[in-house]
């Protein structure tokens, strides 16, 4: 019972840890796309004329 609520609080523990990760890598990566300019959007090619 005990190993049991020890082995819950360690994945409780590995989740913040990871949630805690991903969290900043959003943040970074939000901050990238925001440094960066919008794309430009592609201009459509003529079809060629048969």
């Amino acid at each position: 019972m005990v190993d049991a609520e020890r082995q819950a609080i360690e994945v409780r523990k590995n989740m913040a840890r990871l949630r805690a990760a991903r969290e900043a890598k959003e943040a970074a990566d939000e901050a990238v796309r925001l440094a960066l300019p919008a794309p430009a959007l592609k201009k459509r090619s003529k079809k060629p004329t048969r």
